[in-house]
């Protein structure tokens, strides 16, 4: 009797532990940056993107960011399973804990980024929320694969740029913008062209000023009475000073005072310990949304 109690209570544990287990995928036999466990949710073109950006940013930081699609995370915390892939797969340096997760689970309709402790200060929970935000969009609007491919972008971006890197993968492309995906960012705005405009009427007015006659039509295009009231004042400061000066220099003849300053003693601002508060276990961070 005691035998068959001791087979019912492993097998029981044993269902548990399967049951505790079944949420994560088990670990791949191959790595790759991007892995689609519900079969049709990424084009191969926005595969072959992420492995782009994926392979640039370990060989130019040493972060390893994985893109994960599931269907559903069957009740488990978002945060906690896209922490159990990075600990369970061994995404990241071991050393550095550097690992990130880029996780859709598409029938929970929920979008997830996790890291590694090692660099949850640089990537926090504020920041993958505003990443994600950026495209969230795209998955609202159930653009999964695009979404995936250009949020995965903007995290690798960020990274490289927090480590003073900037990636530029190559032969890859984002097929429903049909911009490529190194000149991402890179056009010129409204603001560009307003600020070259400003500055060559600027210089063109200074040259207007200088070198057309006073009572020209183009002074008075190019700020001309601004010079000239510029000028004006000029003049009447240079004789106010003129005067102020001569009378200084009859009263300054006797006397002289002293100059007394005031010193610290040597502190500044602020004291106590740095590091007083704060302290506690991380166990890494990261951020999500629900769309």
């Amino acid at each position: 009797m005691k035998k068959w109690t001791l087979w019912i209570a492993a097998l029981l544990l044993g269902m548990m532990a399967s049951l505790a287990l079944a949420d994560v995928p088990a670990k791949p036999s191959e790595f790759s940056y991007v892995y689609d466990f519900s079969g049709n949710t990424m084009s191969s073109r926005d595969e072959e993107t992420i492995v782009a950006y994926g392979e640039a940013l370990e060989d130019a930081t040493g972060i390893q960011a994985v893109a994960v699609v599931v269907d559903f995370l069957d009740g488990e915390d978002p945060a906690d399973y896209a922490t159990d892939l990075i600990n369970r797969w061994g995404i990241g340096d071991k050393n550095e804990d550097n690992g990130v997760v880029v996780l859709l689970a598409r029938g929970d309709r929920r979008v997830q980024i996790g890291t590694g402790s090692g660099i949850d200060r640089v990537l926090t929970g504020s920041k993958s929320g505003d990443l994600i935000d950026r495209n969230i969009d795209d998955f609202a609007e159930n653009r999964f694969s695009s979404g995936m491919a250009s949020l995965y972008m903007d995290v690798c971006d960020y990274l490289a740029k927090s480590e003073g890197k900037r990636l530029n993968p190559t032969d890859t492309y984002y097929d429903d913008r049909d911009v490529y995906a190194s000149d991402r960012g890179s056009g010129t705005s409204v603001f560009d062209v307003l600020l070259g405009f400003l500055f060559t009427y600027i210089v063109a007015s200074v040259l207007v000023n200088a070198f057309m006659p006073k009572n020209g039509c183009m002074r008075m295009l190019f700020l001309g009475w601004l010079f000239d009231q510029y000028r004006d004042y000029n003049r009447g400061y240079s004789r106010t000073r003129g005067r102020s000066t001569r009378h200084a220099s009859r009263r300054s003849t006797f006397g002289g005072g002293s100059s007394r300053r005031r010193s610290g003693g040597g502190r500044s601002f602020g004291g106590g310990s740095r590091g007083s508060f704060g302290g506690g276990s991380s166990r890494g961070g990261g951020g999500g949304r629900s769309f």
